[in-house]
């Protein structure tokens, strides 16, 4: 499984756009007032059907669920037609149209799961519904950040490609890589993780990240380095987290070139 997802991109980025609505406070205030409204309103029906409690569950579970599929829904389709010459509008009234069927099915089975019924009778309806929800969720969101927008996009910092394969909790700024068989530890700022991938590889998905390879099987960002070393009669470079990496022979005279002499 852990080879899978280090050499599917598209799977790492699908699940990381599932989880993006629950990884800011902003974000999970928005969810949970969301669900808090359609519990107390009860829309759909749900007022007359449900008490009161049994409709904050039944909501609160339908609008996690359905944020999270349909904003990877709608994160991938955004990257597929961000290729295309079409108009924004056009592009925008095309993805509320799509997503709409996974959220529809997700709110299928989300409520068959809570044993409320299939819908099984008024798919078209929810259809219609779910993509006139999905429509304005999305003119919201370009309406929101119009901050973030005005901001040029050459001043917004580049991530490196590589950090995108991390799980989110081990993101951070990169430290070092090594080498272990076919597999790179990556090491962050979050801690450490070993990706399925060639080690030139993930030299190059490093950048932009400032670094040098110091050893055939280490590579250290030039934040990171404290300073120059010994270890074991061997020249190593002492790295801000504590750890110690060796210099390899054939790398000594880049290393000087860049690292200043440490103690």
């Amino acid at each position: 499984m852990q080879k899978y997802f280090a050499k599917n991109t598209a799977a790492i980025r699908f699940l990381h756009a599932g989880v993006a609505p629950f990884s800011s406070r902003n974000g999970l205030a928005l969810l949970a007032a969301l669900s808090v409204l359609a519990g107390v309103i009860g829309p759909f029906g749900t007022y007359a059907d449900l008490p009161i409690m049994t409709r904050l569950v039944y909501w609160t579970v339908m609008v996690l669920g359905t944020a999270s599929v349909g904003h990877a829904a709608a994160t991938s389709l955004e990257r597929l037609f961000g290729r295309t010459r079409w108009p924004a509008l056009v592009q925008q009234g095309m993805i509320s149209i799509l997503v709409a069927v996974p959220v529809s099915l997700s709110v299928v089975l989300i409520s068959t799961g809570l044993g409320f019924g299939s819908f099984s009778g008024n798919m078209v309806s929810l259809y219609l519904q779910c993509a006139a929800v999905t429509g304005f969720v999305m003119i919201v969101s370009n309406l929101l950040p119009s901050a973030v927008k005005s901001e040029p996009a050459s001043s917004l910092p580049e991530v490196p490609a590589l950090l995108v394969k991390l799980p989110l909790a081990k993101r951070g700024r990169i430290l070092r890589l090594r080498a272990q068989d076919h597999y790179v530890e990556v090491v962050t700022e979050s801690g450490s993780t070993l990706l399925a991938m060639r080690f030139r590889d993930a030299i190059a998905q490093a950048a932009p990240e400032p670094g040098l390879q110091i050893h055939r099987s280490h590579w250290v960002a030039l934040h990171a380095v404290a300073g120059r070393c010994r270890m074991d009669k061997r020249s190593g470079l002492r790295l801000s987290d504590g750890s110690i990496v060796p210099v390899g022979r054939s790398f000594q005279a880049a290393v000087k070139r860049v690292v200043s002499t440490g103690s």
